[in-house]
């Protein structure tokens, strides 16, 4: 996957993300023995579908919302199939899980506001190793500006920041809807103030097989697990 990222930006912000790195995570399942998967519904260990799964290898999955490209040209956006469904949810998450914005206690202007961050670029990508072990990384970036500035009042707050996110200790790769889909459960970091909120990745219908997997992404929001964005995984 090429990853484009306006290059107006990058010096701005790098400020902001310095110190972002990847985050530690557990999903908080127990550990089933090989050959199997773990049944939210019934929290039961079941072999799954042969055809649901494959560990002959690494496989891995993207997408995005929108992808920035500048030049002295001007600015090209890219749209992936990502759809960002609840704002809130999106601003929580960037908030807290990635701690990139509305960190400053007292206000928060241009890329400190996470307002500017959630009609930037988000990137989600998935990798299932060869023993069902998955990987997430999330990676934001607010919108493209001819000028973008940084500045926050009051005590910067929020725990560290992580851009990208990346989360693999302790994630579970689960089935759900009757053997038909898949659910990935990740934790956000202890480092900031995602604080170990269950990050849930759920594709209702599909198989590890496929080139595409059509997706949710759940983050709790006013203490409720909340849709926050749909999409289509593509296999890279």
């Amino acid at each position: 996957m090429k990853k484009l990222i306006a290059m107006g930006i990058l010096s701005i912000t790098t400020a902001l993300l310095a110190g972002c790195g990847g985050g530690g995570g557990g999903g908080g399942n127990v550990g089933c023995p090989g050959g199997t998967l773990l049944d939210p519904t019934t929290n039961t260990c079941i072999a799954p579908d042969p055809g649901l799964i494959q560990n002959n290898g690494p496989t891995n999955f993207y997408d995005y919302n929108r992808l920035f490209q500048y030049s002295g040209y001007g600015t090209r956006t890219m749209s992936g199939d990502m759809q960002i469904t609840n704002n809130g949810a999106y601003k929580a998450f960037l908030k807290e899980a990635m701690a990139v914005c509305d960190r400053g206690s007292w206000g928060n202007y241009g890329i400190s506001n996470c307002d500017n961050w959630t009609s930037g670029s988000f990137q989600l990508t998935v990798r299932i190793d060869s023993s069902l072990k998955p990987y997430v990384s999330f990676t934001a970036y607010p919108r493209l500006e001819t000028f973008n500035y940084n500045f926050q009042f009051g005590f910067n707050g929020g725990g560290m920041a992580f851009n990208p996110l990346n989360l693999s200790s302790g994630n579970t790769l689960s089935i759900v809807n009757q053997n038909k889909g898949l659910e990935i459960r990740a934790n956000g970091s202890y480092m900031n103030a995602g604080g170990l909120r269950l990050i849930q990745i759920i594709v209702r219908e599909g198989t590890l097989a496929d080139s595409t997997l059509k997706y949710e992404i759940f983050y709790p929001y006013k203490n409720v697990a909340t849709q926050i964005a749909t999409g289509i995984l593509k296999r890279y």
